[in-house]
């Protein structure tokens, strides 16, 4: 459990971290919403790796 929590602490610092570093950059609108619906798909990738990770251990 004490894995889970930590993992989950890290992608809530990681969000934060994204969603502070996409406000500051000076992009124009369009490629702002290239760029974040990427780093959106990017990050559904990682989360569904890591989830089937910590259910194989699980098991």
């Amino acid at each position: 459990m004490k894995m889970c929590a930590g993992f989950l602490v890290g992608m809530g610092a990681g969000l934060v971290t994204g969603a502070a570093l996409g406000m500051m950059t000076p992009y124009g609108k369009d490629s702002m919403k290239t760029q974040v619906g990427k780093s959106i798909h990017k990050l559904g990738v990682a989360v569904d790796h890591a989830v089937d990770s910590i259910v194989s251990e699980m098991r």
